[in-house]
């Protein structure tokens, strides 16, 4: 049996915003009760690879505020060790989670899938051909201003 759930998956480009290969990416939530004292009385065999445990479960209602882990994978990527996903992408607590505004986690999952930063464009010529563009250091440039 798994300790996760599969929360949403998306496919984004691969390498950079102009890319034609895509990949899937997907979010899967562990419960707040995994590892929880309550039903795992010998200890949590789970903190080695997963945030602490969430303090505010309450295991008589069994009605968690969060998630006490999203792990962002990606396909090809997301092999297991048992419980543990060997290669994740991110992996935060179920605050940090929720925390997140949406740009800001699409951010962080498209450096930790690897994109080129530097490609700012594609340019087509009069054959119909494209030729990515690329700028060293563009997005450091535009931070700063």
């Amino acid at each position: 049996m798994s300790i996760y759930a599969t929360l949403w998956e998306i496919k984004i480009r691969k390498g950079h915003r102009f890319d034609d290969d895509w990949v899937e990416v997907y979010a899967q939530a562990v419960p707040a009760h995994i590892g929880h004292q309550s039903h795992y009385p010998k200890g949590d065999p789970y903190s080695e690879f997963l945030p602490p445990i969430i303090a505010e479960y309450d295991p008589e209602t069994d009605t968690p505020k969060v998630y006490r882990a999203v792990v962002i994978l990606q396909e090809g990527r997301d092999r297991k060790e048992v419980q543990r996903y060997v290669d994740p992408l991110i992996v935060m607590t179920g605050k940090e989670y929720l925390q997140t505004p949406f740009h800001e986690l699409m951010e962080r999952i498209e450096k930790a899938v690897g994109w080129d930063q530097d490609v700012v464009a594609r340019a087509y010529g009069p054959d119909g051909k494209s030729k990515i563009i690329r700028v060293p250091g563009w997005l450091d440039r535009e931070e700063k201003t």
